[in-house]
């Protein structure tokens, strides 16, 4: 076994364990919700979270994907690079933060309002955990990454618990998860300023560097978000958008296992395209895995879904049932595309799938508009489905001209 293959699998064993801890517990919270808030608070959470991961990587500025990849070029740049990064993303959230806090109460009114602004601090506390892990994600430790995160969602949990015990409104979720945040992105800090390597990154390059993957992430969270967002827009009844929310939570968390492989293989996938060993090939392969991982999830989904709405969130979401069997079958898009947008990143083409995520977001934002006001949450689902295999096919296009036409731009020292 060679030693990219051994490093692939290794990365992908803790992953895969990780990703299994951490999804189970972010459905176990997703249910305590849904039992002890009721549909009405499971929309609420449903779109407060929901915002809180799109406000995340507008925050995160690109800079988690520069790190993960310029570290695992230049390992002893880890620290540096995150000193950085850090202060790019600082600036920004001085930038956003305010306006996102005024948006999120005039928005979300009463029913939303509280939510939003209760996931705020999570969404600043959040960037700053996910961005020291891309430090060791490039340097493929993968099982730090694993270890915080499994801090932050274990003390967000005991948090939420609490909540649903004594009965406290759903906008105390949203404390309960900034305190998780807070205790895992401590403890990550801390292990990056262990690290041997100082002196300065160039800031400018970063920025510009991080640019289209702060579009890409923002927008790919936009596309699993859009339809919940229209929704709540719409004004469809927070118990209708609960129970889509229960139908979308074991679809979302499957897509970590696409996830998985994606963050598993990028570290090697960029060592590779910098070795000009990537092509066509390898952008067809990726596609294609990606997509019969995901009609595999997708299938199995389908088969199990009405036991595991009864057993996981009650008699009172049977709705989410029917909601399921349709919006299972956006795995299969939403696994390739995740795939394939890694093997971009590592051709450093990010600008591209940017271009085309833009153009497929509009398109969505389309079709959400033009269902929900007519189908509801039935359409939405029909129209989530369409979305993402228009996404996948959007992927393995612009991965494969990558392969053909890779970029070359690189983050510079700065001597000190």
């Amino acid at each position: 076994m060679s030693r990219a293959v051994r490093t692939v699998a290794t990365n992908a064993a803790w992953l895969a364990v990780g990703e299994t801890l951490l999804k189970g517990a972010l459905f176990l919270a997703a249910a305590l919700v849904a039992r002890g808030m009721g549909p009405a608070g499971m929309g609420a959470f449903t779109v407060a979270y929901g915002a809180a991961l799109v406000l995340t990587q507008l925050l995160a500025a690109g800079q988690v994907e520069v790190v993960i990849r310029e570290t695992a070029a230049e390992p002893f740049s880890g620290r540096r690079l995150f000193q950085a990064a850090r202060r790019i993303q600082a600036r920004v959230a001085w930038l956003l933060a305010p306006p996102a806090a005024a948006a999120g109460w005039w928005l979300g009114g009463e029913t939303y309002g509280p939510a939003l602004l209760a996931f705020l601090p999570y969404a600043v506390l959040r960037t700053r955990l996910i961005t020291a892990a891309a430090v060791f994600k490039g340097l493929d430790r993968m099982d730090v990454e694993v270890k915080y995160r499994g801090l932050e969602v274990a003390v967000a949990l005991v948090g939420l618990g609490a909540a649903v015990a004594l009965k406290l409104p759903v906008w105390t979720a949203g404390v309960a998860f900034t305190l998780g945040a807070a205790v895992g992105s401590a403890a990550a800090v801390h292990r990056v300023r262990r690290l041997a390597g100082g002196g300065a990154a160039a800031e400018r390059t970063m920025w510009s560097e991080g640019l289209p993957f702060v579009g890409l992430a923002a927008t790919s969270q936009l596309l699993g978000r859009m339809d919940v967002f229209v929704l709540a827009g719409f004004g469809v009844a927070a118990a209708a958008v609960g129970h889509y929310g229960a139908a979308a939570t074991p679809v979302w968390g499957l897509v970590a296992v696409a996830q998985l492989v994606a963050v598993a293989v990028y570290p090697t996938l960029s060592r590779a395209a910098l070795a000009g060993g990537l092509g066509g090939r390898h952008a067809l392969a990726l596609g294609v895995g990606g997509g019969v991982l995901g009609t595999v999830l997708a299938a199995g989904l389908v088969m199990v879904r009405r036991p595991l709405v009864a057993l996981v969130f009650g008699s009172a979401y049977d709705a989410a049932m029917e909601l399921l069997a349709v919006m299972a079958w956006a795995l299969p898009g939403a696994c390739g595309a995740m795939v394939l947008g890694v093997m971009v990143a590592a051709l450093r083409r990010q600008g591209w799938a940017l271009a085309s995520q833009s153009v497929l977001l509009l398109g969505a934002a389309g079709a959400y508009l033009a269902v929900v006001p007519r189908w509801g949450v039935a359409g939405c689902a029909m129209a989530l489905v369409a979305v993402h295999l228009t996404g996948f096919l959007a992927a393995l296009a612009c991965a494969w001209a990558a392969a053909r036409w890779p970029g070359s731009a690189r983050v510079e020292k700065v001597a000190v």
